[in-house]
């Protein structure tokens, strides 16, 4: 897991993210300097995505901007989010080609695991 991050997290786009499962954190790259972003995300989020559930929305996207940075939320599925923090003027559209870079990595790492076990 920490490698498809890697592969998400790229200067100037993503400068970190982390994987939710519920209110569980399954892996991050947010490093010390950013971990207060990563408890808002969390927090903001998690209460996003429910908020929907409860209003039979299908926004699967959502962003928050905190001073100079961004926070991206990313429903992936239900009860699992991606959290990514970028700069605030960092393009959008960048941020969710990675995104969409990291689900499909994802999937195929799901995959590959299910044939192997």
């Amino acid at each position: 897991m920490n490698e498809l991050l890697s592969r998400v997290d790229k200067p100037g786009v993503i400068e970190c993210s982390c994987l939710l499962k519920g209110k569980e954190i399954l892996v991050t790259s947010f490093t010390k300097d950013y971990k207060s972003y990563e408890t808002v995300g969390k927090q903001a989020f998690l209460y996003v995505f429910q908020s929907a559930v409860k209003n039979h929305s299908r926004h699967n996207e959502a962003h928050l901007h905190i001073g100079d940075m961004r926070l991206s939320g990313f429903k992936l599925k239900p009860g699992l989010v991606l959290v990514c923090l970028s700069k605030k003027d960092a393009n959008i559209m960048k941020v969710r080609h990675n995104m969409h870079e990291f689900y499909r990595m994802f999937l195929q790492s799901r995959v590959k695991k299910s044939l192997t076990t």
